[in-house]
């Protein structure tokens, strides 16, 4: 057997005996293997992670893979909506009445999965609740994506603050507490534009046109996302023309 896999193999067994060694006051910051449900097709790489320390390598696999199972239909989709608030509208009112529907199904177990892996990923976590929520109206699994991401951040605001969102979306009470909740998320560097994008609807929904605006032309100035910015681009101008 070559010398590698044995080293993995040790390391693997090491990291998963910690009932019989004493660590004495050291906690991982990293959920315990039995935490991880593992995709038939990422089982060897996650045990590579695990054996070799590459968490957070592996759980940027996983959200690349994440984004790719989303789909380019699915954000030409919510794009549409963005620009179409008649349609926006209808499709919220069918998802959320959908909540165990709905397309992708794997979406949710594939956000936990990178947070079973490496649970400080803030930008997976916001970016797995919020479409999760917004896009696929499934704002209860959005909740316990976050629940899950509290667990080893419990004083992460953003996650805090989403989760406030979820709970106004949920009891469908005023827009404008949705919209005051994700405020002070869409200021941080890390903020995904999917999300920011949704709160710019939301604002141009409930006539907070400055608001909207605002968030448009920060999309337009910072997405490295062309078909993002475009969009922004394209609400800029409407917004413009209602101004006149």
């Amino acid at each position: 057997m070559p010398r590698f896999i044995l080293y993995a193999a040790a390391a693997l067994f090491a990291w998963t005996s910690g009932a019989a060694v004493s660590y004495g006051s050291y906690r991982s910051p990293f959920p315990p293997p039995s935490e991880i449900h593992v995709p038939v097709q990422g089982a060897a790489g996650d045990m590579f992670a695990l054996a070799f320390g590459a968490r957070r390598l592996f759980a940027d696999v996983w959200f690349i893979r994440l984004m790719q199972y989303f789909g380019a239909p699915e954000f030409e989709k919510a794009e549409e909506a963005a620009a179409d608030e008649e349609r926006a509208e209808h499709e919220h009112h069918h998802h959320h009445h959908s909540l165990e529907g709905g397309k992708y199904p794997e979406f949710q177990a594939r956000a936990l999965h990178i947070l079973e892996i490496d649970p400080g990923f803030t930008m997976a976590a916001l970016y797995g609740a919020g479409s999760l929520a917004f896009n696929l109206g499934k704002p209860r699994e959005a909740q316990a994506v976050l629940e899950y991401a509290l667990k080893y951040s419990p004083k992460n605001w953003k996650y805090l603050n989403m989760l406030a969102a979820l709970g106004y979306y949920k009891n469908a009470e005023a827009p404008q507490a949705v919209a005051d909740a994700l405020a002070p998320i869409l200021k941080d560097p890390d903020c995904p534009v999917m999300l920011k994008q949704q709160a710019a609807f939301l604002n141009k929904r409930i006539g907070n046109y400055a608001a909207a605006a605002a968030i448009y032309a920060d999309i337009a100035a910072t997405s490295r996302d062309t078909a993002y910015v475009r969009n922004a681009e394209r609400e800029l101008s409407r917004l413009a023309e209602k101004a006149r």
